[in-house]
């Protein structure tokens, strides 16, 4: 056999394109989120059912890639997490960080008031 004969002409070129909607470990594929990662967005309701997945008649949860390019094109004020910042905002701390933060300082600034 010839390979030359296997080899796609220019003029037969093959257009390869994916389903609208995915399972999960083909998005994982897509998106570069693990599939634990889409779950915890599912459940926490970052990912709206019916915009960006939907589950299909046997039960499974399908990624929709225009709901999920929507997503990531979207505002930045559709992100729902309170960890994330916002453009212009400055980002809070955890809470442990935060009260660490301020004991910190007030030992330095009694430090500085006893010398």
């Amino acid at each position: 056999m010839n390979l030359d004969s296997v080899r796609a002409h220019p003029a037969e070129r093959t257009v390869v394109s994916t389903a609208r909607y995915v399972l999960l470990p083909l998005a994982n594929l897509l998106t570069g989120y693990s599939v634990k990662a889409m779950e915890r967005k599912i459940e926490r309701g970052d990912w709206q059912e019916g915009k960006v997945w939907r589950r299909a008649p046997d039960g499974r949860i399908l990624i929709d890639v225009l709901g999920y390019q929507r997503w990531v094109e979207g505002p930045r004020e559709a992100v729902t997490s309170d960890s994330r910042g916002r453009e212009g905002q400055k980002m809070q701390l955890p809470v442990q960080i935060d009260l660490a933060l301020k004991r910190k300082k007030e030992i330095e600034s009694d430090g500085k008031a006893t010398q």
